[in-house]
């Protein structure tokens, strides 16, 4: 079988293929969206909704590629201090980046489960204006500009980046302490 350690790495591994095929698919449709909106606006019909669809579809490309550079260890860091530093302290020192990755990404699951508030939306029956008049979090009644969705439905986006990095943040860690710095994902 399998151990707990081995699932998360072998789990963030997959979650990480997944990140690579919808990064890919999101890639496309923003392409699709900008052609679109050039074609459109050339002949004078522009269609308004096209510019705030790519602007959502560019955000979730980087919420989605930051959690995925996270579990192949690409993420912005200095590394002017890691090449100074002799071997032993620089493992210690990526040792603590791992566990603060982890400790931050845990911390955004729980400011997104405080944003959400799933027991709260289900206490007001679903309904966003009994939710926001008993908690005066206004997350369910914001509508797009153009889209004509609401916007926690695009929000949805930082829950997956909490989840998947508190995912390759542990799956990091796990690695780091089996002797694995290296990540390599297919």
């Amino acid at each position: 079988g399998i151990s707990a350690m081995g699932f998360v790495s072998a789990a963030s591994d997959g979650l990480a293929r997944f990140e690579r095929l919808l990064l890919t698919a999101l890639i496309a449709i923003l392409v699709g969206l900008i052609m679109l909106n050039v074609v459109t606006r050339a002949f004078g019909a522009a269609i308004y909704w096209v510019d705030e669809t790519a602007i959502y579809c560019m955000i979730w490309l980087v919420f989605i590629g930051a959690s995925l550079t996270l579990r192949m260890r690409r993420h912005v860091r200095v590394t002017v201090f890691a090449v100074m530093v002799p071997e032993g302290p620089r493992n210690a020192m990526e040792l603590v980046i791992d566990v603060l990755l982890l400790a931050f990404s845990a911390f955004m699951i729980w400011l997104a489960w405080v944003w959400y508030d799933p027991p709260g939306i289900m206490a007001a029956g679903f309904d966003p204006d009994a939710f926001s008049g008993t908690t005066f979090n206004f997350i369910y009644d914001e509508p797009t500009t153009t889209v004509g969705i609401q916007k926690f439905w695009i929000w949805l986006v930082m829950p997956w980046f909490a989840l998947t990095c508190t995912v390759h943040a542990a799956a990091n860690l796990i690695d780091r302490l089996a002797g694995r710095s290296e990540v390599e994902v297919a």
